[in-house]
Parts: structure tokens; sequence; C-alpha cells
């Protein structure tokens, strides 16, 4: 019983994608839950911290604020405060430019509102595998959806790289994308007032929904989207060798206008490879839920109390390489899913003009992103 609950918390928590289902059992001990990493890249590094919340059987977590969150280097002794980026998500992340480098020994303090103290073991940084090339394919008839019951236009990325002869590497892929934003904000049955959506006093419920323009600045706002599919390896099959076509994920093509993609390889340590395996295998089915449980399930995350609350999950480090490509989604690529593309501003009446949403968040930015063409 108690693997099955493992392995149920595992997929249930620690891959923020995927919606909470209800375990076989009813559990009643609550526990924290801490997963995140730091890197040698800037703006990539951070964790997210949520407690466990049980309504009947159904298995839910909330967000924590209110930590305190420190990453410090062993060897230099170098202490750095992390600040909550995203109070919704339980999100935090160090100050901007923060970066990890290579053969550094980081470890994460986070200390919880209600007094506990949760450690992850220090991991040493390894050093990064460079890509060799990145390739984008566009595909109409890509991907079958089943809830829409139709195939959806996709971009593939694929990337080349040589791995490292003479020592174990191990890898994750994973993505993200810059778009414009023109929109920062909608309000369903509401109007944006002060920071927030504030209720309408009568709604109909048909769809009724106001749409307000990001405060921009000289470069304007753009949205950031990560990718969210987990692909692992280890250089078992390929040792020293170099790798052609490994897919990276997929990008849905959803509107026109300018895009720019960044392919991403992370590099590694062992305990952080298999401890992101076992989660991908078993969101996607590769394992049963009578697989037997390694040790790196367990994670290297632990309260400083052992009679303490439980916590859970893991904080690793990797280094990244990357590669941008930017174009263009227009006519001549294919065609979009379709879809309510429509901006649906709230009408400005005698003096009064609708606010601006903010662009600044944790999904946007007023900073140009590199490799971005006007």
């Amino acid at each position: 019983m108690r693997r099955i609950v493992i392995l149920l918390l595992a997929a249930l928590g620690l891959v923020t994608c995927v919606e909470p289902t209800p375990p076989e059992y009813q559990l009643e001990q609550a526990f924290y839950l801490i997963e995140g990493e730091i890197v040698d890249r800037p703006d990539l590094s951070e964790v997210r911290i949520s407690a466990s919340n049980f309504q009947q059987v159904q298995l839910e977590f909330s967000p924590v604020a209110g930590a305190t969150v420190v990453a410090t280097e062993e060897g230099a002794g170098t202490q750095v405060q992390w600040e909550l980026a995203d109070s919704s998500a339980g999100l935090y992340r160090p100050p901007l430019g923060f970066a990890a480098r290579a053969g550094e020994t980081w470890g994460l303090e986070v200390s919880l509102p209600d007094g506990t103290v949760a450690v992850s073991r220090a991991e040493v940084v390894p050093g990064s595998v460079p890509i060799d090339d990145f390739r984008i394919v566009f595909d109409q008839e890509g991907d079958y959806d089943a809830e829409l019951k139709r195939f959806v236009p996709v971009f593939r990325l694929f990337l080349d790289f040589t791995d490292p002869a003479g020592e174990d590497n191990y890898y994750q892929w994973n993505f993200r994308y810059w778009q414009s934003a023109v929109v920062c904000l909608s309000c369903n049955c509401g109007v944006y007032r002060n920071g927030e959506c504030v209720p309408a006093q009568r709604c109909n419920g048909n769809n009724e929904r106001y749409d307000y323009f990001c405060e921009v600045g000289t470069d304007g706002c753009f949205r950031i989207v990560r990718g969210d599919e987990l692909t692992y390896a280890s250089d078992r099959a390929f040792a020293g060798g170099t790798v052609k076509g490994q897919p990276v994920g997929t990008i849905d093509f959803l509107e026109f206008g300018p895009i720019l993609v960044e392919a991403q390889q992370y590099t590694l340590t062992r305990e952080g490879y298999d401890y992101g395996k076992v989660i991908s295998d078993l969101i996607g089915g590769n394992r049963g839920l009578n697989a037997t449980i390694p040790a790196a399930l367990n994670g290297n995350v632990r309260n400083l109390d052992p009679d303490g609350a439980t916590v859970l999950g893991n904080v690793r480090a990797a280094s990244v390489s990357s590669q941008r490509q930017f174009f263009v989604r227009d006519a001549s690529t294919g065609d979009p899913l379709p879809g309510d593309r429509s901006i649906r501003p709230e009408p400005s009446s005698g003096p009064f003009t609708p606010p601006l949403a903010p662009c600044d968040g944790p999904d946007r930015t007023l900073i140009k992103p590199e490799g971005w063409i006007d």
C-alpha cells in the first residue's frame, strides 16, 4: 500500500501540468512538497513549495507563500536569498541574473511559515553539453487531439549534440518560447480595478469577458511559455557518440505572428536524473504502480526535525545549454488551429478609459529576449 501511495503522490504533486486525481486510499497525514532546480543559467533557477490538502479522498496541493528560501554554495559559503515570484503557484526565484557555476556545490534551505525547516542535500553542478544544431519542423497534420477529435498542427523541435566520451552523462530536454503580448489580463463576468478582477453585479454567464491591454515599455511586452514535456535519457546507449534528431517537444500552431523558440538541454546529476526519470515514466505510463520504487524517488529534501512534518521533494543541480530560433508564423506556414482570437476590451465611457494591466509577472516580461527581431 505504501508503494502505491508514494507513486500516486509523485504523479499528483511533482509534475505541475498533471491534474490531481483521486487516490485509491484515503490519506490523512499532511506533508510539504518542495521541488526545483539550481541552474548555471540566469533566470532558470526556481523552486515550488506546496502543502498537501486532503479533501475526502481527493489529494490536492496548496501553494505556500511566506517561506524563507536560501541557497548556499558549500565551497565558498555564499548564500543567496530567493523571493516569492508567484504566490498562486508557491514559486520562488533567486535575484535576477543569478547563475550557479559548473563544479560548485549548491543546496537549499527552506524555512516554512509554521517553523518547519527543510533542507536539500547539496549537489555538484555538472558541466554543460553544447547543442550542435537545433531544427524546427512544421507538421500540419501533427498530433491527434481526442478531445477536439481532430489533428492539431504543430511545430516539432529537434536537436543534435555530441556526448562527451569517458564519463557518464544524464540529460533532460525542454523548451520555452516568447510571443508578443497584447492582452495581459482577462476578466470573466467582471472588470479590472485596483489590480484585480472585480465580479460584475449581474452576469448571464454567456462568455462575458473583458480583455485589458498590457502596460508596456519601450520594447513592448513578451509572454513566456514553458514546455511541460518530460524527456530524459542517460548516455548508456550513445556514450561518446553524436546524437541527431533528439526530440525536444512540440508547440501547437494556434496563431499567426512572431515567435522566438529556445531548445534547452539539461545536464543532470545521476540522482537528479533517477528522480526525474521515475516521474516521467510514471506519468507516461511506462511503469505500473507495482514497479519497484528506487531510492531516488525519496528525493533529496528532508525536514531538519525528523519528528516534525513530513517533507518530500527534490532540488536538483543542473547545467543548461540552449539554442534559439526566431521566425514569423503566417499564412505561408500553414493553417493554425481554429479558435476564438477576438479581443474584447472594456468600453470607454465619457472620460473613463479602461485601465491597463501590468506586463511584469511570472510568465511575462518587459525585457526583449535576446534573439528577438523587430
